[in-house]
């Protein structure tokens, strides 16, 4: 139940930091053209952001996390002093490899913001911080 739990947590987690960063990295380069935004515009959009990036997203990235945890947890075996560096570097490539891939399959970065290596490496912590996530709670229940 724990994994089960880890698990669910860790995709909300890569699904809110993902689509935060995302939306992060959209408002600067619009603001880099002149575009001003309120407090309350920017928390509104990121929340948009969350929301309507919720089913295609979450899908993609918790089947990436999934296999990435399922590998991490055989690699973990053999190095059990570092559980938790695995997980989440496994979170991290986890996303990683899915942009890319995406990136290969259709010729175009699906989530607008990786085309930069700072929103790409944005999306990655994301993964990483999912990772974080799971050993975290897969630990502590």
């Amino acid at each position: 139940m724990r994994m089960v739990l880890g698990y669910i947590l860790a995709v909300v987690v890569v699904l809110i930091v993902g689509a935060g960063a995302h939306a992060f990295f959209n408002q600067g380069d619009l603001a880099a053209l002149g575009g001003e935004f309120s407090i309350g515009q920017r928390i509104e959009w990121i929340l948009h952001d969350i929301v309507g990036m919720a089913p295609l997203y979450g899908a993609i990235m918790g089947g990436a996390l999934l296999v990435a945890f399922l590998v991490a947890g055989l690699v973990s075996r053999f190095m059990s002093g570092l559980r938790s560096i695995v997980f989440v570097v496994a979170g991290g490539v986890a996303v990683a490899v899915a942009l890319t891939a995406m990136t290969q399959v259709f010729g175009i970065t699906a989530i607008a913001s990786a085309r930069e290596m700072d929103g790409f490496i944005g999306q990655a912590i994301a993964g990483a911080l999912a990772g974080l996530t799971y050993v975290m709670v897969k630990r502590s229940a």
